[in-house]
């Protein structure tokens, strides 16, 4: 039997991990992320914004993230991206800077503020330039290369990168990324033996499954994922439109630039790189909308802009048809 429910998209995601219910399967999914040394292992959690349904309906593309502090004190912002916006390094900056700060009260010094830590799980590659899929960025003196501050640090796991296979699950992390990746298609009688070595895992299964069998959530998870699977397809539709305007207006006169994406194809050569960056972000969307393998990132980096523009425009031409 199929589980038939996909954790990456957020409301599922929040189902199973932001829960008062379900606080130790996201202590475990943070420490897999954090690897820490003894001593300092998540051991408890206190939800800053427990699990509430109607959001999803309220606001259908609001961010269904988690927020969580430990029994340290360290606060952290857990969120699953199923599409990475543009600009997404300063939008999970931005909210880091907001939780950091609301842990400040008037009567505190600065003694008393913990770390924050960001932890984004993303379905699509933001830096196809690197090929690890598990990226941690703190802030560094330049030259040394030691921190400011420990204060500060942002995990960002890129899905697509992940590529490990069942027998091949090595460690905490590589079962939850593994998890993300297949658990929609898993077949709850035939799970892979790491999985029923590792109880957490198998509570978030559960938990799924829960969600499958509830016909009012059930309702809420799929209402939620039209709503991102339509907001990815207008995504398509307004980039094909502005590549269309683009190309006219650099064949009327040749160097306009424009606001919408698609007019860079009339810019100088020194978008070029901006340029592929952005179709390989286009590429794995359409890939994913296809329900499609997603394309290794280190192949279409080794492709030239003009390959990678056919393959985006055949791509997109068949998601438009499907839809």
């Amino acid at each position: 039997m199929l589980l038939g429910i996909n954790p990456k998209v957020d409301f599922a995601f929040k189902f199973a991990f932001g829960r008062e219910a379900t606080r130790p399967i996201l202590a475990s999914a943070i420490d897999s992320v954090l690897q820490p040394a003894p001593g300092h292992h998540v051991e408890d959690l206190d939800l800053l914004n427990p699990f509430n349904p109607k959001e999803a309906l309220d606001d259908k593309l609001s961010i269904l993230d988690v927020k969580a502090r430990d029994q340290s004190g360290r606060q952290f912002n857990v969120e699953m991206q199923m599409v990475a916006f543009r600009y997404y390094e300063k939008r999970i900056l931005y909210y880091w800077a907001k939780l950091h700060q609301q842990q400040f009260h008037v009567g505190q010094n600065y003694l008393e503020l913990k770390p924050t830590i960001s932890i984004s799980f993303l379905d699509q590659v933001l830096f196809p330039h690197v090929p690890d899929y598990h990226l941690c960025f703190r802030l560094l003196e330049k030259r040394q290369q030691f921190p400011l501050t420990n204060d500060l640090e942002f995990h960002i796991l890129e899905l697509p990168k992940f590529n490990k296979q069942a027998e091949e699950l090595a460690n905490s992390l590589d079962i939850w990324l593994y998890f993300f990746r297949h658990a929609e298609k898993m077949d709850w009688e035939a799970l892979p033996k790491a999985f029923q070595d590792y109880p957490p895992v198998l509570r978030a299964l559960e938990e799924l499954k829960m969600l499958a069998q509830t016909d009012l959530e059930r309702e809420r998870y799929e209402a939620r994922q039209k709503a991102l699977t339509d907001y990815q397809t207008g995504m398509i539709v307004a980039r094909m439109e502005g590549q269309e305007e683009g190309r006219a207006e650099g064949r009327a006169e040749g160097r306009a630039e424009g606001r919408a994406e698609g007019r860079v194809e009339g810019r100088a050569e020194g978008r070029v790189e901006g340029r592929a960056e952005a179709q390989i972000e286009m590429i794995h969307l359409c890939e994913r909308l296809l329900n499609r393998p997603q394309t290794p990132p280190e192949k279409l980096a080794s492709m030239s802009l003009e390959e990678l523009n056919r393959f985006a425009d055949e791509l997109q031409a068949q998601v438009l048809q499907e839809r």
